[in-house]
């Protein structure tokens, strides 16, 4: 965006910091059962705030479809926000009230453990900036099934962290979700690359790369200052007679 509007100063991208430890370490996920959901199931997670600019019925329209087809498929959305009860009553509508789990909001703390109990962090936003959730779903070892947008789009590499599908294209979006709920070889590759591609998020990192970016034009303001006042002073110099 800064090069279309004609920034022409060297550019890079360093990301808000992420503490990726708790959700790459969690030692008991919550138990699918408390959650109403079978252990073998395979289960969908999205993870974030219930609001209008997620793009939820979206995404409820896409597991309607694989809810239809797939018995064994079931899907959690944790957090709250002003759209909470217009999608419980849609859910109730479509007949997916037991397939679909609304927990409300959750401490932080407890988070990690949600998203362990979860194979697939799914999520329809087509507004984020900074998707904080999907960083952490990568984290948590989820591949992550969205749609090609700035923020998601920028975070999830298509085809390795996860499956992306053009933006309000409701058929190809549920055939990626087909594909990767029928697929454990894949879900499993995906999930090691999303572990792996977390840590360069991780806080640790990005705080280093920007204080060694600070330190880079520290050096270089330095240099550029000592090389000015050895020029503005260089005709005042005494010479040796």
């Amino acid at each position: 965006m800064l090069v279309d509007l004609g920034v022409e100063s060297p550019i890079d991208v360093i990301p808000n910091g992420v503490d990726v430890h708790p959700f790459q370490s969690v030692e008991q996920p919550v138990s699918r059962q408390e959650l109403g959901f079978n252990e073998d199931d395979i289960l969908l997670t999205y993870m974030g705030r219930v609001g209008p600019e997620k793009n939820l019925p979206f995404l409820l329209r896409a597991f309607a479809g694989i809810a239809r087809t797939y018995d064994s498929v079931n899907l959690m959305i944790l957090g709250d926000g002003p759209e909470r009860e217009n999608l419980e009553d849609r859910v109730r509508v479509m007949d997916m009230s037991d397939r679909v789990k609304f927990t409300g909001m959750i401490p932080y703390s407890e988070l990690p453990k949600y998203m362990a109990a979860a194979d697939v962090f799914v999520t329809a936003s087509v507004t984020e900036v900074h998707p904080l959730s999907v960083i952490e779903a990568l984290a948590s070892g989820l591949p992550v099934v969205g749609i090609q947008s700035p923020g998601v789009g920028d975070t999830v590499e298509d085809g390795v962290t996860g499956l992306l599908a053009p933006e309000e294209d409701l058929a190809v979006f549920t055939a990626k979700i087909s594909r990767i709920i029928t697929d454990a070889e894949l879900r499993e590759e995906m999930s090691q690359k999303a572990k792996d591609v977390s840590i360069n998020y991780s806080i640790e990192n990005t705080t280093q790369t920007m204080i060694d970016y600070y330190q880079k034009l520290y050096l270089e303001y330095s240099g550029k200052k000592s090389n000015l006042f050895q020029r503005l002073t260089r005709p005042f110099r005494r010479t040796k007679v």
